[in-house]
Formats: structure tokens, C-alpha cells, sequence
């Protein structure tokens, strides 16, 4: 029977970076995959939808060539090579998983593992058979899974969840997305973007409901100009499969709305079934969340969970930070687990980034702040690569000046976001962002200009126009 210093179960962003860093500080390590090496992010999710944000913003491009002066006909979509630059990407990547994986001596075991003591994992492997395996502590990084609200199902091809929605055979005519949160705003925009009649479906009051209220309020202007139709705190009351192979929805109120595609992107619960957890005493919350202390321990001192199945943020690149800690807590190292400054960033048209505190949380936590903005429009290089859509919005303590979030709506926010987190990270006064020298012509320059506006100091901006670039 083997034995492992550490065992990680599951290989997403959280899982196989653990294992990585687990080995680099000596540990035997091993993993458990039931899936494919990489995880939903890098198999169905974060990269392969990005190389389909990456052809939608190039195909828009291209229409706009005449404005950068330059003539080309009209683009066509080649819907089987797109599909197809996908897979070829993921296959790249998740191949490049595997070689750091063994390259550093971790077991790779391809099967669902499950506990049977707090030293012992049951594998019951893929190819057939099962064997046992003893480690000393063990990290559990399953994820999470796509929720669909009752009384749906998937059938692959009408009604369809995000992973699906990646391998669809052609490209829909008409499709209706259930859910305006992250997952479903950002397939809204590509399909939107390519050409597909589409309609987004939200229970609450808006969209992105994590993100600030001028963030949301800005998307849902951007994406009505992009044709999308949206219907706001709204459910859906009936669904009727039509002969012609459409699908009518019933909506709350009364409207009706036909398509040929469902997508369900109502979000996502910790995946922590058929573990064993109940086998050795594991508490876990409502809905499948583990609960985990400072440490990422779990209610079994030796046992860990790390990423989605925490619910305490679920992000790749937070998984990631908390499978390095993990390991190094295991191998006796202090580690970093000050998760203040976990950015975000949602691949819309165009793109929203945030970190820390927006506006209302600071003010419900009883602050007064102080808020700088600076618009896109009034900044020169945005004006050159024409993406003048947008603002950055920066929220501080009126009283002491440190940062506590900023918000990004434009394109590249998901690249500009990283000096406000790393401002936020080291406690740093908005002053700090606003006095730091920014090369010019960048986009960077926004984020300074936004933290004299906190000040009334922004050089290219009159302080009323501040409000304004917001709206």
C-alpha cells in the first residue's frame, strides 16, 4: 500500500498547484483526478471560453477596421475552427499540466477518490478496481458544479449548461441564458458579439450582483447595444417544446420568448459528494461548502480544503493562492492567507474588474469614504485604440486615505486591476496610486488619474465631469 505525505483530491487551479508547491517543499505527493487533469477552469471553463472572448473581440474589431483606416470585407465566422482553436488550446494546456505534475514526481491517480479514515483514500479507478493509498494529510480541492434550478435538465443540444455550451456542433440562431451573473454575462457578449439573437434572464434586480452598482448599471447599458435583450428581476414561469425543435419561455408578467438554445448559467454549488466525509466526522455546511479555519483546515486537523468547494471565493486564481498555503502549512512554512486583496475579473464587452471593498460595502461597514472616478473618454490612449466605453472608480477612507476597492469597467480592466490589488495588499493610502509615476501613453495612467480625483486633483478631468464618466 502506498504512502503519501500529502494526497490533493482533484487537479483544478487550487488542486495541482498544491501539489506542485507540496513537492517543491519535499513532500511525497500524490493526486486523484476523476476527470481530466486541470479541472473545469482549464477544461470548461477560464481558458477555453477566453479563446472564444479572444476570437468575439478580434471579429468585432474587424468590423470597426475602417475607423483605424483600414478596408476589408466583411468577416465570416468559421464556427467548426473556432471549436476547434479550443480544443487545441486545452489540449496544450492540460498536457502541460501533466508534465509538471510528473516532472516533479507527483502520483497521478485517474479515478474518484474517497475517504475511508483520516489516513486512508479508497481510488476507484477509472480503467476499473479500486486501491488504497495512506497519507499523512490530505487537501480536498473538488470544486464546484453547475446548479440547474429544478425542473431543468440538460439534454446537450436544446438546453445546455456552460461546458456544453463549448462543444455545441454549430452556432445557435437564437439563445436564451438563465442567470446574469459572471457565467452568463460573459457567453452573453460572445454570442451577442457572433451574430446569435440573444437573451439574458435574471431573477435579481441586476446584473453581476458582486460587482459595484455603477459597474452593473454600465453593463446593462453596453449590452443593450449589443442587441441583447435583458429582463431583470424575472423568472421563468414556463417552458413549452415547440414541433420545429424552438423552445418558447414564459416569463413572469406574461412575455413570451422563442429560441433555439437554453444556456443555464444560474451558477455554481461546492462539489463535495461521495467523498467519505461523514466516514470520518468532516463537518460541512449547507450545500455542499467545507468549512475551513485560517489554516484551510478542515474540522479534521489533517485534512484541508482548498478553492470552490470552500465557497469562500470561487476563483482560480484564489484557489491557486490557497493550495500554495496550504502546502506550505503542511510542510511546517508560514504562509500567506491575507485574502483582503483577491481581485476578480468578468470577460465581458468590455471587461469589469474589481478588488476589495465597493462603495456600499464600505459605507455598511460604517466608513465614510471618499470615491475618485476618471472616465476612458477623457484619456488619450483610450482614445487612440478607440475603446473610450468605461471608467475606473477608486473607493477610499475619508478619514485615514487607505485604499479599500477600485472598480474597472473598460477594455483590459482584467490587466489594470493588479496595482490597486497590490495597493489594497500592502494597506496602501490612495495618495500612494496617485503620487506613483504612470508611463505615458498607457491605460495605467486611469488608475492614477482616479486616485487624484479622490482629492479633486485629477489633471485631465473637471471634478463634475468625474460623475458623469460613471454614468
Amino acid at each position: 500500500m502506498a504512502h503519501y505525505n500529502v494526497v490533493i483530491i482533484g487537479t483544478g487551479p487550487g488542486g495541482y498547484v498544491s501539489a506542485i508547491r507540496a513537492a517543491q517543499m519535499g513532500l511525497k505527493t500524490a493526486v486523484i483526478e476523476k476527470d481530466e487533469l486541470g479541472g473545469t477552469c482549464l477544461n470548461w471553463g477560464c481558458i477555453p471560453t477566453k479563446s472564444w472572448v479572444v476570437t468575439a473581440h478580434l471579429y468585432e474589431q474587424i468590423k470597426r477596421a475602417k475607423e483605424y483606416g483600414i478596408v476589408v470585407g466583411e468577416p465570416q465566422l468559421d464556427w467548426s475552427a473556432l471549436v476547434a482553436r479550443k480544443n487545441k488550446i486545452v489540449k496544450q494546456l492540460t498536457g502541460g499540466v501533466k508534465q509538471l505534475l510528473s516532472g516533479r514526481q507527483v502520483d497521478i491517480y485517474k479515478g474518484t477518490g474517497k475517504l475511508t479514515s483520516a489516513n486512508k483514500i479508497m481510488i476507484h479507478k477509472n480503467e476499473g478496481g479500486t486501491e488504497e493509498i495512506t497519507t499523512d494529510h490530505i487537501i480536498l480541492a473538488t470544486g464546484a458544479a453547475a446548479w440547474n434550478p429544478p425542473g431543468w435538465s440538460l439534454d446537450g443540444e436544446r438546453v445546455i449548461g456552460s461546458k456544453e455550451a463549448l462543444d455545441l456542433t454549430k452556432q445557435p440562431k437564437r439563445i436564451a441564458i438563465l442567470g446574469g451573473g459572471v457565467i452568463g454575462c460573459e457567453f452573453a457578449c460572445f454570442f451577442a458579439a457572433v451574430g446569435t439573437q440573444t437573451t439574458v434572464i435574471e431573477m435579481l434586480p441586476r446584473l453581476v450582483m458582486a460587482e459595484d452598482e455603477e459597474v452593473s448599471a454600465a453593463l446593462e447599458r453596453e449590452m443593450k447595444k449589443q442587441k441583447i435583450a435583458l429582463h431583470l428581476g424575472t423568472k421563468v414561469e414556463d417552458r413549452r417544446d415547440n414541433a420545429d425543435g424552438s423552445i418558447t419561455l414564459t416569463l413572469s408578467g406574461g412575455k413570451t420568448v422563442d429560441v433555439d438554445t437554453v444556456l443555464i448559467a444560474t451558477g455554481r454549488r461546492p462539489y463535495s459528494a461521495d467523498l467519505g466525509l461523514e466516514t470520518v466526522g468532516l463537518a460541512h455546511a449547507e450545500r455542499g461548502k467545507i468549512v475551513v479555519n485560517d489554516r484551510l483546515q478542515t474540522s479534521v486537523p489533517n485534512i484541508y480544503a482548498i478553492g470552490d468547494v470552500t465557497d469562500i471565493k470561487q476563483l482560480a486564481h484564489f484557489a491557486s493562492a490557497q493550495g500554495k498555503a496550504a502546502a506550505e502549512i503542511i510542510a511546517g512554512h508560514n504562509a500567506q492567507t491575507n485574502w483582503r486583496a483577491v481581485p476578480a475579473a468578468t470577460f465581458t464587452s468590455p471587461e469589469i474588474a474589481s478588488v476589495g471593498l465597493t462603495e456600499s460595502e464600505a459605507k455598511a461597514e460604517g466608513r465614510t469614504v471618499k470615491v475618485g472616478r476618471f472616465p476612458f473618454r477623457a484619456h488619450g490612449r483610450n482614445i487612440a485604440d478607440g475603446e473610450t466605453t468605461g471608467f475606473v472608480k477608486i473607493v477610499g477612507d475619508a478619514d485615514s486615505g487607505q485604499i479599500l476597492g477600485t472598480s474597472i469597467f473598460g477594455a483590459k480592466a482584467s490587466e489594470l486591476i493588479h496595482e490597486a490589488s497590490l495597493a489594497i495588499g500592502a494597506d496602501l493610502d490612495v495618495s500612494a496610486i496617485a503620487q506613483a509615476i504612470h508611463a505615458h501613453p498607457t491605460m495605467m495612467e486611469v488608475l492614477g488619474e482616479a486616485a487624484e480625483d479622490a482629492d479633486s486633483l485629477a489633471i485631465h478631468l473637471l471634478r463634475t465631469e468625474a460623475k458623469v464618466g460613471a454614468k
